[in-house]
């Protein structure tokens, strides 16, 4: 036998030794180049979580109101009594706070504290006569200038209600004024809204553009537009096609 012909049958042979491990070594990385690429890859109809803000599944109200004429300073809480009785309070003007610096007034024309709070006794509010309305009644001072919106509120047209609302089976509570709204800035500040709905059922939410064909997933019909953006007539009298329904 030549040379030439005795090295080729050795490579032969090498090559058949070599079969059962380099068969799978290339399915190997045939598969994990296939993974890699993922030519097939897998898009879920469902929607993306939603981030939620805390406030917007939280059913506690807003805020925390004290419905006690006490206040914490230097981790000590006081009466509002405690201090004022000591001391007359200076005259009423638009001076900047020398306490309760933490508070930022804008309530309307009620720029001074006495507009609300008692001035002689400061465990209380004021009435529109001067009298002493209780410091756990602050609906009583509200309704001093909001008269239209307190009448709501008795009847459960605003605010908030707890409870049950047919009040023979149970209790029901409304929620007071200074759970919803700070008293020394009413107006609810900017807040972000929530995510709208995006759920498998809804579909695709898109405005529907003029000659093009949709398909509602919650009604199941189809509806065409001429080139006006209005719906074709397929019959007399019909806006929709004789083989589907509409539940509108």
């Amino acid at each position: 036998m030549s040379p030439h012909g005795s090295r080729a049958s050795g490579a032969a042979r090498r090559a058949e030794q070599l079969r059962p491990v380099l068969v799978p070594v290339a399915f190997a990385l045939f598969a994990a180049g296939l993974i890699w690429l993922d030519p097939l890859r897998f898009h879920s109809p469902v929607a993306p979580a939603q981030t939620v803000p805390g406030w917007v599944t939280d059913p506690a109200p807003i805020r925390r109101a004290r419905l006690v004429p006490e206040v914490q300073i230097a981790g000590f809480t006081y009466r509002c009594s405690d201090c004022h009785r000591l001391f007359a309070s200076p005259p009423q003007t638009k001076r900047q706070l020398t306490q309760h610096s933490e508070i930022a007034l804008k309530h309307g024309i009620n720029d001074r504290c006495l507009n609300c709070h008692h001035p002689t006794n400061r465990d209380a509010f004021t009435g529109d006569g001067g009298e002493e309305l209780p410091y756990n009644q602050p609906y009583r001072l509200c309704a001093r200038c909001h008269g239209p919106v307190y009448r709501d509120w008795t009847h459960g047209a605003h605010g908030r209600s707890e409870g049950y609302w047919d009040k023979s089976l149970g209790k029901q509570r409304r929620a007071l004024c200074i759970e919803c709204h700070d008293p020394h800035q009413p107006p609810f500040p900017p807040m972000p809204p929530a995510p709208p709905p995006n759920t498998l059922r809804m579909g695709p939410q898109f405005r529907l553009q003029v000659g093009e064909l949709t398909r509602d997933p919650l009604r199941v019909f189809r509806q065409l537009l001429n080139s006006a953006g209005e719906p074709k007539t397929f019959a007399p009298g019909r806006t929709q096609q004789p083989d589907q329904e509409s539940d509108q």
